[in-house]
């Protein structure tokens, strides 16, 4: 049944627009074939230079955006697709991505601790902390890891827990700098309250609001938001027809257009043609 066959999707979705401003690791500009083993690589260097100056938030900041972007458009794309034809192999995928999430958790509550005293009793409390616009990296790079925590651990109540943590950082970024890197914010927060779990009746009506956001920072070329909106929304509405519509949408958008959204973009295209191909499993009728 097309529910069941999609229920992990949903699990998957939080985070699937942590990559809108991946733009910066040059890494990935050259696809995922080459990412894939320049990225790991990579990783050395940034325990180098964690341990020759750990005191610098910034080294933190680089080493988790290239664990989160790494784990994501690699590792989790890998067990996502593999997750019906070879299980345990996907696991494997998926238990290997949660420990580089974990990390890049671990390393963005140090660097942002290092920033402003009592951090993280803060987050957890969800007091006031007087953050400044140069903060909104380090609050999404946060946010992202969190939610592939719970990407990667198939939603496990441990790492669910994060999901009000997650929605704090946002919106704290927001405030600061709402249309950073061409609107990733709002893509985000987007996802968010497509997977919203606090019962509030206007989830799907801040999605939409968030998305439209989105599209208009991006000038319409996030092809994220599209495939994001058709895997989530659409699929839960079971409503094939606009899940087509969203998915053609994906795919004509020209990825040349904007070379900060290149990288993002191209992986984006590459897991909206998969779904195409997943159509009959996604749907009942």
């Amino acid at each position: 049944m097309a529910n069941t066959k999609s229920k992990h999707i949903y699990l998957f979705l939080i985070l699937s627009l942590f990559l809108n401003s991946c733009s910066s690791n040059k890494d990935l500009m050259f696809g995922a074939t080459i990412a894939e083993y320049a990225i790991p690589i990579s990783f050395k260097s940034h325990e180098k230079k964690i341990k020759k100056d750990r005191f610098n938030s910034e080294v933190y900041l680089d080493a988790s955006k290239s664990l989160t972007q790494y784990s994501y458009g690699i590792l989790m794309e890998k067990a996502d697709r593999l997750m019906y034809a070879d299980y345990y192999t996907a696991r494997e995928y998926y238990n290997e991505s949660l420990e580089f999430f974990l990390t890049s958790r671990d390393y963005m509550i140090y660097a942002l601790s290092l920033r402003h005293k009592d951090f993280e009793s803060k987050m957890k409390t969800k007091a006031e902390v007087n953050f400044h616009i140069d903060d909104v990296p380090y609050l999404y790079w946060l946010s992202g890891s969190m939610a592939g925590s719970i990407q990667a651990s198939q939603g496990n109540p441990e790492y669910l827990v994060d999901l009000s943590s997650i929605r704090w950082l946002l919106e704290n970024a927001i405030t600061l700098d709402p249309d950073w890197e061409k609107g990733s914010l709002y893509a985000a927060m987007m996802s968010v309250y497509l997977n919203d779990l606090s019962g509030d009746k206007n989830s799907e009506r801040k999605a939409l609001e968030y998305f439209e956001l989105a599209d208009r920072a991006a000038k319409g070329y996030n092809i994220g938001i599209y495939v994001t909106l058709a895997e989530s929304f659409a699929v839960s509405k079971q409503d094939k027809e606009y899940f087509l519509e969203l998915i053609d949408k994906a795919l004509t958008i020209d990825i040349s257009k904007d070379k900060d959204l290149k990288q993002a973009n191209t992986l984006s295209k590459l897991r909206a043609k998969w779904l195409l191909t997943r159509v009959d499993d996604l749907f009942y009728m």
